[in-house]
């Protein structure tokens, strides 16, 4: 029943162009788009798919003709002799440039915002600057494992609710009826461009220490040039995450002008990027998202596992540790299981190769749109819960079972059409989405962190076709990886050498702030991306070797039969 020929379609290197996605990548606000950041929930549902909805055919074709296959140096080069950036003319300076205002609010200042207006309790932590991670807190006494930190008073933070009743634009009725992620963006813009002291605006806004306070960059690649998300992020499947994203925010913020016009394009794209680094959705709160004040200086770490949240007792957001720290060590939080693809595109960093254990390679794999039978598949698939398109992670320690049961059903020809629904349910009995899961969520991530699927081992479906159809998924599987491997644009060894370069300092003005010079922040992207694309390449390979060897001895055993 397994068909010769591939019928699953490889396409973790779909690119869409932005124009294309930018109709209608926000008109759901896909959660790829907007993922819930920072979150517990995170860990035990995984992360959503990167684009669950997204349908393709003639997927090579796609993919010879839109991966970027230039190199570091030449996108050096050309950022040497074509600017990236253009400079407005004074009539519009006022009007299209990010508010002055914002990063220029000093430590003692945000320091007295905190303790005087917002009411926060003395701290066992101070704010200090770090090369990698920017601002961070230090322990200023002991801290000890399981003791909650912050105790951040509920109305110190900014949530839906409290923008759209603070929020003193004309038009609220417009306001409220935009997405949530808009909402909060418009709210920090609308502030964030009141913040003159000319005319004293600020004052009418609660929050504007705090919209001074931050930073004027993140190193997202929203603020990146997209010369450089094609040539850093090329072969890697963050590249289409990347491009979405992108595409996404500008639809919200054309969204967002058609009633706000007095809002500019560069505020609302700095206030997505504030909020795709600092939102909170706090579960105790209902799963609200939040901007919390002081909470949002934490750094994450990976393995982490002290999570940000809203503490019923006392109503206020807390942090409870994972461990003990002594004065002087930086104290940190989880913002989830996240790979370091992920962490450089929401929030402008990526750690070390090796250093983060929730790394992955995204593969994605729908059925075939020239399949005799894609309808039918389709159909039962939908009715087992999983949707046609799917992303399965690929891990150093593995890869889950789910991947080849799916593409056995994918790649099986039935003799009788009929037989359809019958082969879906012997593929994938008893397996079902947990409720936390809805549409658009990676499938694939929920099935291995539902506690019901695994307590139902033995149970979970099979790889149709018997000893011919484990050989046949993973052939295809070596095929894949092999692929994969092939379309990074620089050698691993280059690679490698990049992900270990130093990263630049900068001056301690310049890291409160969160800016810096051109230069710089080329150079960390640079070291950023080789990290993630070593990382990811380290995943191919070793599921790569893992493979061929299951093939040889599955082979052997097949022999040894006859």
């Amino acid at each position: 029943i397994i068909n010769t020929r591939v019928r699953v379609l490889f396409c973790a290197l779909l690119i869409k162009s932005s124009a294309k996605m930018a109709s209608s990548a926000f008109a759901s606000t896909s959660a790829a788009a907007f993922p819930a950041l920072n979150t517990a929930a995170t860990r035990s549902t995984g992360r959503k798919a990167s684009s669950s909805s997204m349908r393709v055919s003639k997927m090579r074709a796609i993919q010879s003709s839109s991966t970027s296959s230039a190199t570091e140096e030449e996108t050096v080069e050309a950022r040497t002799t074509t600017p990236t950036e253009t400079t407005p003319t004074s009539s519009s300076l006022s009007k299209d440039l990010l508010p002055k205002e914002i990063g220029s609010c000093s430590k003692d200042e945000l320091d007295a915002w905190l303790a005087d207006i917002m009411k926060l309790p003395e701290q066992k932590m101070k704010l200090e600057y770090f090369k990698e991670e920017g601002r961070g807190l230090v322990a200023t006494e002991s801290i000890k494992r399981g003791e909650k930190v912050l105790e951040i008073p509920q109305e110190a933070i900014i949530t839906v609710e409290v923008a759209l009743k603070e929020s003193l634009l004309r038009e609220k009725k417009k306001l409220a009826e935009l997405q949530e992620w808009s909402i909060l963006a418009t709210f920090l813009a609308e502030t964030a461009q009141n913040l003159s002291t000319e005319d004293n605006s600020s004052n009418k806004y609660r929050f504007a220490t705090y919209v001074k306070a931050l930073p004027r960059s993140t190193g997202s690649v929203l603020e990146w040039p997209e010369s450089d998300v094609r040539t850093l992020l090329a072969g890697s499947p963050s590249l289409f995450s990347a491009l979405e994203r992108r595409a996404s925010v500008a639809a919200a913020i054309a969204e967002i002008r058609v009633n706000f016009p007095e809002l500019n394009e560069k505020t609302l794209q700095w206030a997505f990027d504030i909020l795709f680094s600092r939102l909170i959705r706090l579960e105790s709160l209902g799963g609200n998202l939040a901007l919390v004040p002081w909470a949002d200086m934490l750094n994450h770490q990976p393995g982490c596992e002290a999570f940000i949240d809203l503490d019923r007792g006392s109503r206020k957001v807390c942090l409870t540790t994972d461990r003990s720290y002594e004065p002087g060590e930086q104290v940190w939080a989880s913002y989830g299981q996240r790979p370091s693809s992920e962490l450089l595109i929401s929030y402008g960093f990526a750690p070390a190769v090796g250093d983060n254990p929730d790394d992955e390679y995204a593969l994605n794999l729908q059925i075939d749109e020239e399949d005799p039978f894609a309808s039918a598949k389709v159909n039962a698939l939908a009715s087992q819960n999983i949707q046609a398109f799917e992303t399965f992670p690929l891990r150093l320690n593995g890869y889950p079972r789910q991947l080849l049961q799916y593409a056995s059903f994918a790649m099986c020809t039935p003799d009788d059409p009929s037989k359809v629904d019958e082969l879906c349910r012997a593929a994938f009995v008893d397996i079902q989405a947990p409720k936390s899961l809805r549409n658009g969520v990676d499938l694939a991530r929920g099935l291995l962190a539902s506690k019901n699927v695994l307590k139902s081992k033995g149970k979970r479906g099979a790889v149709l076709g018997g000893v011919q159809g484990e050989i046949a998924v993973r052939e295809m599987l070596a095929d894949v990886t092999r692929d994969a491997l092939d379309r990074y644009a620089n050698t691993v060894d280059k690679d490698k050498g990049l992900a270990l370069g130093r990263m630049p300092e900068m001056p301690e003005a310049s890291m409160w702030i969160g800016d810096a010079s051109t230069a710089i922040k080329s150079s960390m992207r640079s070291v950023c991306a080789a990290r993630v694309r070593v990382s990811e390449r380290r995943i191919l390979a070793k599921t790569d070797s893992e493979v061929r060897l299951q093939l040889r001895r599955l082979k052997s055993e097949q022999m040894n039969s006859k």
